[in-house]
């Protein structure tokens, strides 16, 4: 899973951060790497990555990026098995905000 942040530090910068199902299976922080904003885009923009949307139904139907799939972080457990259509393709995920 790819995941934006942005703070006074590494402004445009992107960490990837593998998809895990609990906080004892995450990764190390020192070992995610960083992502520019730039190659981000890019990545999107050529479809080399799945975009999931982590929203909620509701906030999914109002605005979304083109192409992104809709699976509520509550949800991801118990969905993505059948909403993902490659478990192994990179994930770019996005949000409204702090969750």
């Amino acid at each position: 899973m790819i995941e934006a942040r942005q703070d006074d530090k590494t402004e445009n910068t992107i960490e990837a951060n593998p998809m895990t199902s609990s906080a004892a299976h995450a990764p190390d922080p020192s070992k995610v790497p960083t992502v520019s904003l730039k190659e981000i885009v890019e990545t999107i923009r050529e479809r080399r990555a799945i975009i999931l949307d982590v929203l909620s139904p509701e906030s999914f139907a109002g605005q979304h990026l083109p192409g992104a799939i809709n699976l509520p972080v509550a949800e991801i457990p118990l969905r993505a098995a059948e909403v993902l259509p490659d478990r192994h393709a990179p994930i770019v995920t996005y949000c409204g905000g702090p969750t």
